[in-house]
């Protein structure tokens, strides 16, 4: 337990001290759930429905399985609201089902060549929400300029052309050297 500060202390902390206070504080009194890596995909998937997302050939969630080049996503043909943890795919970087029932989207190819460049990529959600595919026909760079978007400052690739449906491998090698060190994108016709 820290001691508590008689008050005003803070007020000539630096902001890397602040920010550190927060997160501690914020491990101490927030308890996260233990929920299993198929539940978060699939409350992820939940949640994006709920704020007007849903799946097909332009909506994707994927997260990396323990066995090496395997991932969990969402059977091609299943909502975002049908999503379960026990109706989750495994698949490999072929896309080929290890587990479950249905097939998996024929979009996720470029998930593989994602995981494959970038190891320290846990999860992916690709979707199309539409006041950011409306931005993003712009074929302009976003600019974070709201302090809620402020988490995405310095954050978001920019691509000025996308090849088409991502069913081959050409979108595959396209995304991860452009990405950098980015952990989102944005197209003129995706973002994720």
């Amino acid at each position: 337990m820290t001691e508590k500060m008689s008050g005003g202390e803070t007020l000539s902390m630096e902001k890397d001290e602040l920010v550190h206070r927060a997160q501690d504080q914020m491990r101490r009194h927030l308890e996260a759930p233990d929920w299993s890596l198929r539940e978060k995909v699939a409350l992820t998937c939940h949640i994006l429905f709920a704020q007007g997302h849903d799946s097909g050939l332009a909506g994707q969630i994927t997260a990396r399985a323990p066995a090496p080049g395997n991932y969990y996503t969402q059977r091609l043909g299943l909502g975002f609201d049908e999503i379960s943890a026990s109706n989750l795919l495994t698949v490999n970087e072929d896309l080929e089902v290890l587990s479950g029932d249905g097939m998996a989207n024929p979009a996720n190819r470029f998930h593989s060549w994602i995981y494959r460049a970038r190891p320290d990529v846990r999860c992916i959600v690709h979707t199309h929400p539409l006041h950011i595919s409306a931005l993003s026909m712009l074929g302009r760079p976003l600019k974070v300029s709201h302090m809620d978007t402020c988490p995405l400052h310095g954050e978001v690739a920019f691509l000025e052309e996308w090849p088409g449906v991502p069913v081959g491998n050409g979108e595959g090698r396209l995304s991860p050297p452009h990405w950098g060190t980015n952990a989102r994108h944005c197209s003129p016709t995706t973002a994720w």
